[in-house]
């Protein structure tokens, strides 16, 4: 939706000096990144993906901007959303997946989950109500994570609905999931969003565990059904017991 160009280069060259003074923020420290286009970047345009929007500037920073930015990450881009946080089409076009552009991308957090997916950005920040994060993220074939309701900050984050409305990363892999999340969660609770759990914590990944001492469930009425993706399900299903994972049936 926007490239926050000027923007992404003072930090990239912050971060090239902090990181040669040996002040270095983590494994963000410099990486470029996209937020959904319903966060809040001071002094860029956050349109929510409809026209009456389309020209709306909000003074404040998200909170996911914020703390991404504290971890050293590059802001580079405000991606396209479906309009007010809902499907994949929005005042300008549709968002489609780069892996077959006569399709869209599904919705809402559709351009975190292209851009991503066509190698644009490493990672991007995506809103889940009802599937906004997963579903983009299984159109385009990259890793969504939705993180329980209250673990990231939404402040600055336009709500569609306030008791159910989540803030996740979309990348390439679990771990670099993993590593965002934490970066997002390192501050703790947020005053600004009430809803924030009291975690004192950032939330911590140990991708070193014993896999086969994971407990995995599935609802097993659900994957009997016939649906579109049926035959992925099963396939993860099938890799989990290749790894020594014997998933439980509810």
């Amino acid at each position: 939706m926007t490239l926050t160009e000027d923007l992404a280069l003072q930090q990239a060259r912050q971060a090239d000096q902090e990181i040669k003074a040996g002040k270095y923020r983590g494994p963000l420290h410099g990486i470029p990144f996209g937020v959904k286009d319903l966060f809040s970047a001071k002094g860029y345009k956050t349109t929510w993906g409809s026209v009456p929007y389309k020209d709306q500037t909000l003074d404040e920073d998200a909170a996911v901007v914020v703390r991404l930015r504290e971890a050293g990450g590059v802001l580079l881009a405000k991606l396209t959303l479906g309009e007010l946080a809902q499907g994949d089409v929005w005042f300008g076009e549709k968002t489609r997946t780069p892996w077959d552009v006569t399709k869209g991308s599904s919705g809402s957090s559709a351009g975190s989950a292209s851009a991503v997916a066509a190698g644009l950005l490493p990672f991007a920040i995506g809103t889940e109500t009802l599937g906004s994060i997963i579903s983009p993220s299984t159109a385009c074939g990259v890793t969504g994570l939705r993180p329980t309701y209250g673990r990231v900050s939404r402040a600055g984050a336009m709500a569609l609905s306030w008791t159910m409305d989540k803030a996740g990363p979309i990348a390439r892999s679990a771990e670099d999931c993993a590593m965002v999340l934490a970066a997002l969660t390192a501050a703790g609770p947020d005053a600004r969003d009430p809803a924030t759990m009291l975690a004192p914590n950032a939330f911590r990944y140990a991708f070193n565990a014993n896999i086969k001492k994971l407990r995995v469930g599935y609802v097993k009425a659900a994957f009997d059904q016939n649906y579109p993706t049926k035959a992925n399900d099963q396939a993860t299903l099938d890799v989990l017991r290749k790894l020594g994972v014997e998933p439980g049936a509810d």
